[in-house]
């Protein structure tokens, strides 16, 4: 039998995965969703918000950044 993976867990069991004991605050993975910092971007479903188990933290500006000094 092969266990599958949950399409979508939400936002706070994907923090404390990913991060574990350092896990940011419920408002600061808040504000990465507004600010477009997960990706693939995170549903709100209700008041909770849900997001694919192998979603990851990106900063956008970083990327920007990277982008015009030529770094890849």
């Amino acid at each position: 039998m092969t266990t599958r993976r949950p399409k979508l867990v939400p936002l706070s069991v994907w923090a404390e995965e990913t991060f574990g004991e350092h896990a940011p605050h419920r408002h600061t993975l808040r504000n990465w969703v507004i600010a477009g910092k997960i990706s693939p971007i995170p549903v709100k479903v209700g008041r909770t918000y849900f997001c694919s188990p192998d979603a990851q933290y990106v900063d956008p500006v970083a990327a920007q950044i990277k982008r015009m000094i030529g770094e890849s």
